[in-house]
């Protein structure tokens, strides 16, 4: 049987032990409310602020979330050390466990630090037309470790924005127009300018064709029996294939109908 005086022992020992450490739980609960609190704050200025200057969607969830998770850990660290926890231990161990996640996801990891950078930087942005790592097409989506094109053919392309990020990026979208270069020969012994002025008026006729009213044809190389020219067609972006295949057409086919003209 317990006597009274060890009683008494054990509950003056429990008192002091409470009174010595109620005010460092009272303040590790102040910390952790006021903590979260302003960690809140926070996210929501960093949101605002981010919407404002038009960032995607995706990198603002991506960065909120890295923010949140980083400082709410800090937070319990510090609660943790308030309270009265070895936190020198504690963050030895999150270290190790961060080193190992880290070197077991090194390409992930990559190819996360490039999809950071194309949604910060821009490069391009989805609906461009791109040519990066030997693919060509749309962008149809940019997420946080890939990105989605849709090729020529209508085949998906997923590419990791690691490398896209490290790679050369043609953007044809960046510029307000685009230059498509028609390539033909007039033999030496026909009317010239008759024929400039005949594929001129065919070239003219499509209205996509910025420039088609300052067509210009410039001679590229003259041979002994054909003169090479070079004429520079002008349309937007959107519509640089169309512009492309259209032109070639209407050369191939006043050639076959005039006799004329050889696309080269």
């Amino acid at each position: 049987m317990i006597s009274t005086a060890k009683i008494e022992f054990y509950l003056s020992q429990a008192t002091d032990w409470l009174i010595r450490f109620l005010p460092n739980f009272i303040s590790a609960v102040l910390i952790l409310i006021i903590g979260w609190w302003v960690i809140g704050k926070i996210d929501k200025s960093i949101k605002v602020a981010m919407n404002k200057k038009n960032f995607e969607a995706s990198l603002t969830t991506f960065l909120r979330t890295l923010f949140s998770i980083g400082s709410k850990t800090i937070l319990v660290i510090m609660v943790a050390g308030q309270i009265g926890f070895q936190t020198t231990s504690l963050a030895a161990i999150i270290g190790a466990v961060g080193l190992a996640v880290g070197l077991a996801l090194q390409g992930s990891l990559a190819n996360l630090a490039g999809g950071v950078l194309i949604l910060l930087f821009k490069p391009y942005k989805v609906g461009d037309v791109i040519s990066v790592n030997g693919f060509t097409g749309k962008v149809k989506e940019i997420q946080i470790f890939n990105t989605v094109l849709v090729l020529e053919d209508n085949q998906t392309a997923i590419l990791p924005n690691g490398s896209v990020s490290n790679g050369p990026i043609i953007n044809r979208n960046k510029q307000a127009f685009l230059i498509v270069e028609l390539k033909f020969m007039i033999p030496l012994g026909s009317d010239q300018e008759k024929a400039l002025q005949q594929l001129s008026d065919s070239l003219r006729s499509d209205s996509r064709i910025m420039n088609r009213d300052e067509i210009k044809f410039i001679i590229h190389q003259l041979t002994e029996k054909q003169v090479h020219y070079i004429a520079s067609l002008n349309c937007k972006p959107d519509h640089y294939e169309d512009v492309s295949e259209t032109s070639q057409f209407n050369l191939l086919s006043f050639y076959k109908n005039s006799g004329i003209l050889s696309a080269t």
